[in-house]
């Protein structure tokens, strides 16, 4: 499959990851649980919930189809990074050593930046920033899963032998593969075995919970969490930033980095 085939599969599948959210949040007339975690002292939440759920499920709606696609990973990449500012930066201010807050700062960065990436290779652009902001989120979901590796040995399939281990692994490659591209070590590997990584998060992990508790708003929002921190990984791996560029793309790479900056 052609890159360029890749990365707009990829795309759908954050538009299927955001339309998931939406359509969650329209119905329950509520925010996604602590991926949106709204101070209980704002008003109107059902209202804000709601409205939030639409600006999901219309960015996600828009990434379906080819001439607003632009203009979908915009609108997601701008609402997302303000759960980023708005709901997440504060409590990880205030609580700087639990990496627990610090991760969510991370998913919520990843989905956001992933989002802009697309955005950006929509408009025949890089976003090579996002090489370093994506890394350095990785390395933060490897150092959580060191932290909290019994907890996260309880989301392995029983049916998989020595859980803990398989945390620590999990750990392990997300910490190397945000390593590698923070030092443009092999960066379309790394970006790619950490999307490979996550796709089987979605299919060996979430998939069968959700099966096992199909009604279960909580799992369905991991699942859809899931889904477009996995879409947001391949977006980046089939990306220009992380392209190793001939020769001749060189003055192309040097107008890209100016654009982006």
């Amino acid at each position: 499959m052609k890159r360029l085939d890749f990365a707009t599969f990829a795309m759908l599948g954050m538009a299927v990851g955001l339309i998931g959210l939406g359509v969650l949040s329209v119905l329950a007339h509520d925010f996604a649980f602590q991926w949106q975690p709204v101070p209980k002292t704002w008003p109107a939440q059902a209202a804000l919930g709601t409205v939030s759920g639409l600006i999901l499920l219309a960015a996600g709606v828009m990434l379906l189809a080819p001439r607003t696609r632009s203009w979908g990973a915009l609108a997601a990449a701008v609402f997302v990074g303000l759960w980023v500012i708005v709901l997440h930066l504060p409590r990880a201010v205030a609580k700087p050593v639990d990496f627990a807050s610090w991760n969510a700062v991370c998913e919520a960065l990843a989905m956001a930046s992933g989002a802009f990436v697309a955005f950006r290779e929509l408009r025949g652009q890089s976003a090579r920033a996002a090489i370093w902001v994506m890394g350095g989120c990785y390395v933060i979901f490897g150092c959580t899963h060191f932290q909290y590796a019994t907890f996260t040995a309880t989301m392995i399939p029983a049916w998989l032998p020595t859980r803990v281990a398989l945390a620590y692994l999990t750990g392990a490659i997300h910490a190397l593969s945000g390593l590698a591209l923070l030092l443009g070590v092999r960066r379309r590997w790394a970006a790619s075995i950490e999307a490979l990584m996550m796709t089987a998060f979605v299919l060996l992990v979430h998939v069968p919970r959700v099966a096992t508790h199909p009604g279960d708003r909580l799992e369905l929002t991991m699942l859809f969490i899931a889904v477009t921190l996995s879409a947001a990984a391949w977006i980046l791996a089939t990306s220009r930033a992380v392209a190793g560029l001939a020769p001749g793309e060189a003055a192309y790479a040097r107008q890209a980095a100016v654009s982006a900056s």
